[in-house]
């Protein structure tokens, strides 16, 4: 594997807003419950997961894997391990981590532009914040200064189809089938399709409204369905799911962050404010959507691809993003292993929750900056782990990591 330097920088932040939301709680059976019935679905599907789980989604600077991000799919009965129980704060500290000379996820080298797999590298012919496969070639989005434009491209990466606006691009489960939004003029949809190719059917089809009235396709909640949000230009947005082929928005104006196909389940910010904000575990597989549980310590976002966890965050002020990040269960609600990143005192330094993803069930990919010049990219592990991405494989400054949202 061939590697470049990687020298960018990464200026994204999201603005999230919502009203409070209260509803009663579901029970952690209901979770449950939810969770097996939909494995039993996933197991009719279990041996197409293993021969298409290698479809990626690729965000800008760091891509990862899509839906699962591994390159075998355990099957759908399996029933996971539970997390081995870690005492304490884990500090990561980027100078005596243990230091690897690859992570098991693609990457892209926003400067080439190049998508850099464990196996290849792949020039392209510009720098995207998704590239996924699909039919013979790619579906990809390009960012022009937050102009997001949807392309299909050949196995050369060369344009098939009319580029059109869209609000991003994600995989099924079981990396079976791609969902995108798009906008004709006139209204916003999300289109659903088999990787492999085939019809083009419509997911979700929303009234009339502005371009700027962004439909934003979040993930999968179940093999078929999908949750996306929409953005309504008064600072508000709502989530929807598909009720009989229309979208119907989940009570309260809520934004969700992340979707996980086994459990049914929608991590959302659910109220935000000066004083800060609220996330919760949301069910989106019904229009009442019912909150499992509720918390104001942590912005919760990506699902492990198993369901079990979720990723947590704290407010912080500037570009660099939290100094901490917890890893929740995400059923209870309970911290499983709390990381800190070590910053030099009188330097500034975090984690950006657009710049985390999980590798699989066990370990995170997430990139740091640690205070003083550039950044880094680091392994987390559910037992405790820290491993950093060595320097000359992820050059001089770090890789860039960012998604669509």
């Amino acid at each position: 594997m061939n590697h470049t330097d990687l020298e960018d920088q990464v200026h994204d932040s999201l603005h999230r807003t919502a009203a409070p939301l209260e509803r009663t709680p579901f029970t952690v059976g209901d979770v449950r419950t939810r969770a097996r019935r939909i494995q039993r679905r996933r197991a009719a599907v279990a041996g197409a997961a293993v021969a298409v789980a290698v479809a990626l989604v690729v965000p800008v600077g760091l891509g990862l894997v899509g839906p699962a991000q591994r390159s075998e799919v355990p099957p759908a009965t399996q029933t996971p391990s539970p997390a081995p129980a870690v005492t304490g704060t884990v500090r990561i500290d980027t100078r005596s981590a243990e230091v690897v000379d690859s992570v098991g996820v693609p990457l892209v080298d926003v400067d080439s532009p190049s998508l850099i797999t464990p196996e290849r590298t792949i020039e392209l012919p510009k720098a995207y914040d998704t590239i996924t496969p699909y039919r013979d070639g790619w579906i990809a989005v390009a960012n022009d200064e937050g102009s997001f434009t949807l392309e299909i491209l050949d196995a050369d990466l060369e344009p098939t189809d009319p580029t059109r606006p869209t609000g991003g691009v994600v995989v099924s489960p079981d990396g079976s089938r791609v969902a995108w939004s798009e906008y004709d003029d006139v209204r916003w949809r999300v289109q659903v399709a088999d990787v492999v190719g085939g019809e083009v059917s419509t997911h979700l089809e929303f009234p009339p409204s502005p371009q700027a009235h962004r439909v934003v396709p979040i993930g999968f909640v179940s093999e078929v369905d999908v949750v996306a949000t929409q953005e309504h230009g008064d600072g508000n947005t709502s989530t929807f799911i598909a009720d009989d082929g229309a979208p119907i928005a989940l009570p309260g104006p809520i934004r969700a962050q992340s979707a996980s196909p086994v459990a049914g389940t929608v991590a959302a910010f659910t109220s935000s404010d000066v004083g800060g904000s609220c996330s919760a575990i949301v069910d989106g597989t019904a229009p009442s959507g019912v909150v499992a549980w509720e918390t104001c310590d942590y912005a919760l976002d990506h699902f492990s691809p198993d369901g079990e966890h979720v990723v947590g965050t704290v407010a912080a002020d500037g570009e660099y993003g939290s100094p901490t990040l917890a890893v929740l269960d995400a059923t209870t609600g309970e911290v499983v292993v709390d990381f800190e990143l070590v910053i030099p005192r009188r330097q500034v330094g975090g984690v950006n929750e657009t710049n985390i993803l999980w590798e699989d069930d066990g370990h995170l990919v997430a990139r740091v900056w640690p205070g003083g010049e550039g950044s880094a990219i680091v392994r987390l592990g559910l037992d405790g782990t820290v491993q950093r991405l060595g320097t000359d494989s992820a050059g001089a400054s770090g890789l860039a990591m960012a998604e669509v949202r």
